[in-house]
Formats: C-alpha cells, sequence, structure tokens
C-alpha cells in the first residue's frame, strides 16, 4: 500500500511538473511598431509565468547574439524604443520554457506598398515559417534611396514581379533594377483575370464588384500560374530571401502568398487572415486618386461602396480561389502538382527552406 501511494504521488509530482513546463511555454507573439517608432508586443503566456524579451540583428540568432531588453515580465505586453536600431527580431520567452521568435510584419518603407514579411505564421504541425526569408509587396515603384538601403539589409536576392508589361514599363522596379538583386518577370500583356464582366458606372452596385471580384480570382491560380510557377521553383533552388509583387499587392500577390502558405502547411483560416491584412495597410482609396483612378477607366465611373468592394481584400475572394481549385484538382497540393508542375522533392525543399 505505502508503494502504491508512493509511486501514485511520484506520478502526480511528475504530471504537475509536465504541466507547468507547458504552462509557461510562450505559444505566440506579436509586434507593431507606433507611429512614434516605438515597438508594441503582445503575447500568450500564462500571468504566472514570468516571461523575457530578447532582441537581435537577425532571426533565430543564438543566445550570445540576443540582447535581454525585458525582464520576467507578467502583464503580457511590452513597448520598446529601438527607432535607431536595423530591423529588429524578437526572441520572447518564459524563463524556464520555450519561446517564439517575432517581427514586424509591415516593413517601415518610405515608399512601401503592403511590404510585409510572411514568416512568423504557424503551420498546423506546430512548425513556424521563418521570418526574414519570403517578402510580399505591391508596386515598388516608389521606394527611395532610404527604402534601398533597408532592403539591401534583408539581403533579399530575388524578385519576381508579376506585373505586366505595361505595368511594368509604367512604373519601373528600380530597386530591382539598380541593386544586385535576380529580377524575373515574364513577357504577357494582359490578364485574362479581369473585370470583363462587370458593366462599371455610376450604378454598379457594390453586390455586382464582389461577384465580378469572385469571378477574378477564380481565374487568378490559372492565369498567373506561371509567375506562381516560378516563384516555387525560386524557393525550391533556395533562391531566397526572396520577394514577389504585383501593382495593388493584394490581388495576384494575395494568391500567390495563399499558394504557399498552403503548401507550407499553414491553416486555411490563418492564409484568409494574411490576405485580409491589405485592408489594415493599406489606404488604397487614396493611392487610387485623381490621376491614379482615372487610370482606372470605366471603373473610375464606380460609386464609393463600390470602389470599396474593389479594392476590398474580402476574404471571400480568396475563398473564391480555393473553391476553383478544389473543383478542379480536388486540393491545393494536387494543384500544385499538375498545374505548377512541382514534384515532391521540390516542396520537401520549400519547407525545408522555409519552415523552422
Amino acid at each position: 500500500m505505502l508503494k502504491e501511494t508512493a509511486f501514485i504521488m511520484l506520478a502526480v509530482t511528475a504530471l504537475a511538473a509536465c504541466n507547468q513546463g507547458q504552462a509557461e511555454r510562450v505559444a505566440q507573439a506579436s509586434v507593431t511598431r507606433s507611429v512614434s517608432g516605438d515597438f508594441s508586443l503582445v503575447w500568450d503566456a500564462p500571468v504566472s509565468a514570468p516571461v523575457d524579451v530578447y532582441v537581435a540583428n537577425a532571426p533565430y540568432a543564438p543566445a550570445a547574439a540576443r540582447r535581454l531588453a525585458i525582464d520576467n515580465d507578467r502583464d503580457g505586453r511590452a513597448s520598446l524604443d529601438l527607432a535607431a536600431a536595423p530591423r529588429p527580431y524578437f526572441f520572447v520567452a518564459a524563463d524556464r520554457g520555450d519561446g517564439v521568435w517575432t517581427a514586424e510584419r509591415v516593413l517601415p518603407l518610405e515608399g512601401g506598398r503592403n511590404f510585409r514579411d510572411l514568416g512568423g505564421y504557424r503551420t498546423v504541425d506546430g512548425k513556424q515559417v521563418r521570418w526574414g526569408v519570403l517578402y510580399r509587396s505591391g508596386n515598388p515603384a516608389n521606394l527611395t534611396a532610404a527604402d534601398f538601403g533597408y532592403l539591401a539589409r534583408l539581403g533579399i536576392r530575388s524578385v519576381c514581379d508579376l506585373r505586366t508589361n505595361a505595368e511594368r514599363k509604367s512604373e519601373p522596379n528600380r530597386w530591382a533594377q539598380t541593386q544586385a538583386i535576380a529580377y524575373w518577370t515574364r513577357d504577357y500583356a494582359v490578364s485574362s483575370a479581369n473585370l470583363d464582366s462587370l458593366v462599371a458606372n455610376e450604378y454598379t452596385k457594390p453586390e455586382e464588384v464582389k461577384a465580378s471580384m469572385a469571378d477574378v480570382y477564380r481565374k487568378l491560380p490559372f492565369d498567373q500560374a506561371p509567375g506562381y510557377r516560378e516563384i516555387f521553383r525560386q524557393l525550391a533552388t533556395g533562391d531566397v530571401p526572396l520577394a514577389f509583387n504585383c501593382t495593388a499587392g493584394k490581388d495576384r500577390t494575395g494568391v500567390g502568398a495563399a499558394l504557399i502558405l498552403s503548401a507550407l502547411g499553414v491553416p486555411r483560416e490563418t492564409v484568409l487572415a494574411d490576405y485580409a491584412l491589405s485592408d489594415k495597410v493599406v489606404d488604397y482609396r487614396k493611392i487610387y486618386s485623381g490621376e491614379k483612378l482615372a487610370a482606372l477607366g470605366p471603373m473610375a465611373k464606380l460609386p464609393v461602396q463600390s470602389l470599396d468592394a474593389l479594392f476590398a481584400s474580402d476574404p471571400e475572394y480568396l475563398r473564391a480561389t480555393f473553391a476553383a481549385i478544389e473543383g478542379k484538382y480536388g486540393s491545393v497540393d494536387v494543384y500544385l502538382r499538375r498545374e505548377l508542375g512541382l514534384d515532391e522533392s521540390q516542396l520537401e525543399a520549400i519547407r525545408r527552406k522555409l519552415l523552422i
């Protein structure tokens, strides 16, 4: 009886220790930059667990290269003034538990449009997309000399520009063209994934625009397959860090990002949330005003609410993409193999390079 009691007490103690270790694990963390330049961090950890925050100049830096910035915090948030630092990466960890790396998702560029890091997302099997390896962006034509310097420090090796010939001619990518960066484009004049089914005038309703946008998104994974195929090819061969862009940074680029994240095993709802983030970080109404709005042709006649539907990153649009892929191929995985021509060795190479 004494032996059984001792065994039970030992088992309970071990279970408690195990649960304590699990309780002190920082599950997730995120960071944003304020207008003044301060970094605001929030994380998910039990209130009983003291948490330390370290800063490094590179993601996944060894312990010796990290600087302790916050010691034994218990309220799940912190603010740091690092305005003069290069791009910082943060390691947030419980004192006696595991930690996670996080960084600013939207890059603080003077002339950037929707330029953001696709790192940090968790996969269904508990891995994380690496920070500092893959970037998505909108039109890069307005990047400044200061932006060139900032991006050079990120070590981006390759850029895939999904814009048409006319788009690139009108607004050249001087950053990629003048820096030591491999720059891929393709020769095509008109995307078949356009709003040809929409009669745009001052009477066009938002519902009509949304229906047309959903139709565009059903075409994008096939219309833009050559560009997506090249992005995946470069990821498989290790040409990273890599950035890819279109004009708005939400449609062609948004579908491309969704395909990559899905191939890595990121949950569908997370993929949709990343897509919808464009609405929060870009004021498309401000971008497309005056001459820019007039350049949209018939679309410029749309009433304000219909324009909002045109500029939106509505998750329903991306759901239309997934529905079209699954309707034709059954799954994204089969699409990647048959439409983009990827094999298992390439997909595994991409996962090894982009996941940690």
